[in-house]
């Protein structure tokens, strides 16, 4: 039985009176959940071949299409006849560059910059294959917790001023503690520790009177967070 969400995909968007939302196909790391269908049915063939595939959708490079070609998508399924992985080449519109020779028609119609839908049938005009690809998106970095434990919002300081900072939330084992006064690096280290870690602070490089000194630690994944309290100088 063929794909469900692929048929559901295919009917919906099909029947909505869509056409492409976007310019053109957007290039990227696309997850394709594939169906291919053999017509005529045979004894000797599989009718109906189905599964899923990492594909790249990228700009044509010369070489790889004809020039009448803007995009290619590596990795595509091939057939249910010779299964293995092809390129197709597509034009401008998202249509298949039937003189490349792996599609006899059909298309890449994208929907939103994350989706597009497939369809299309190969030169021989026996295998019509339905695709839905969803783009590899990676998470967004999270948000580290950073906290100033010493000294104190509205704390009164002098002389060489010892900021303790830690982290929670952290991934891997490389971590960078950067200290800044008024937005100006004044210290830095990188550790394994999620702290304490202890940067110092001469408060003479500064005037007297109220700083702002913000911690940042950024881990091995590149997930960041900030910290900032508020200090009174005075030497």
């Amino acid at each position: 039985m063929i794909n469900r969400s692929i048929l559901v995909l295919a009917i919906v968007l099909t029947f909505s009176g869509l056409a492409w939302a976007q310019p053109g196909p957007e290039v990227g790391t696309y997850d394709m959940e594939w169906s291919i269908l053999h017509v005529p049915f045979s004894s000797d063939m599989p009718d109906l071949q189905t599964g899923t595939v990492t594909i790249q959708l990228e700009r044509v490079m010369p070489g790889d299409c004809p020039p009448s070609s803007s995009f290619i998508v590596r990795n595509a399924p091939a057939s249910t006849v010779g299964g293995g992985t092809t390129t197709w080449c597509i034009k401008p519109d998202g249509a298949f560059d039937t003189s490349a020779g792996t599609m006899g028609g059909g298309g890449l119609f994208q929907y939103t910059a994350d989706l597009f839908y497939v369809d299309g049938g190969n030169t021989r005009g026996n295998d019509t294959t339905l695709a839905v690809g969803r783009r590899q998106v990676p998470p967004p970095p999270s948000t580290l917790k950073v906290f100033i434990t010493q000294p104190r919002n509205n704390d009164t300081v002098s002389g060489t001023a010892w900021v303790v900072i830690w982290v929670e939330g952290t991934s891997g084992s490389s971590n960078v503690f950067t200290l800044s006064a008024d937005g100006k690096q004044v210290g830095t280290q990188t550790t394994s520790s999620r702290g304490p870690v202890t940067l110092p602070w001469d408060t003479r490089s500064v005037i007297n009177g109220t700083h702002t000194l913000t911690a940042t630690v950024r881990d091995a994944q590149g997930n960041t967070g900030t910290a900032s309290i508020t200090v009174i100088v005075r030497n």
